[in-house]
């Protein structure tokens, strides 16, 4: 068990800034190709990242500022059952995501990106964001309810300890996942030959 030595408690507008998606107007697969990546809900997973090789290159308007991603930010998604965070490590080409996220950009050396992401997927975050959730159907979370999330800042140190043992948990979970689909192929190998063979 990691133990917890003596930490602070922020806002999470006190540490980090946070925008909205690039604003667009369409659907973005009916926007013109070009070199710029948009991140949409489709291509990320909380455990697994952005899938950067499924992203669509479209070409943005120039009459907009165009504020690209970059390697610290932190991507939450604002509507769905589940709002979830995934920090970015890197950002292999010009890329920005669709206005179904916010971009949070911490600006305090004090708390780490991939710890932020973490801590916003845990229990008592995703507690917070859910009983201040607003719609019927489809959940969406305002601006300022991210804004007033509380967020524990212990020691650096502390924090890289806690993300290494998220990594190493995630690992365990793909591998568990692999297995698991492997041995269910295998059932479904041996269902069909035990049925040509009483067929025979």
């Amino acid at each position: 068990m990691i133990g917890i030595d003596a930490k602070k408690i922020f806002h999470l507008a006190a540490v980090a800034d946070l925008s909205a998606g690039h604003p667009i107007r369409t659907a973005v697969d009916e926007l013109p190709p070009g070199d710029t990546g948009v991140i949409q809900m489709r291509n990320v997973d909380p455990d697994l990242g952005v899938d950067w090789q499924g992203l669509t290159h479209v070409e943005l308007s120039p009459a907009r500022r165009i504020d690209f991603l970059a390697a610290g930010d932190v991507i939450f998604s604002t509507r769905g059952a589940r709002n979830y965070a995934v920090a970015l490590d890197n950002v292999p080409f010009p890329c920005v995501c669709s206005p179904h996220f916010f971009v949070i950009r911490v600006r305090s050396d004090a708390i780490d990106p991939a710890f932020l992401a973490w801590q916003i997927n845990q229990a008592p975050a995703q507690e917070y964001l859910r009983s201040a959730a607003t719609g019927s159907h489809i959940l969406n979370i305002r601006r300022e309810v991210i804004e007033q999330l509380p967020i524990v800042v212990p020691p650096r140190a502390q924090q890289a300890t806690i993300v290494a043992f998220a990594d190493a948990a995630r690992r365990e979970k793909q591998v568990l996942a692999a297995l698991i689909e492997t041995r269910q192929q295998q059932m479904d190998r041996l269902a069909a030959e035990l049925h040509r063979v009483t067929q025979e």
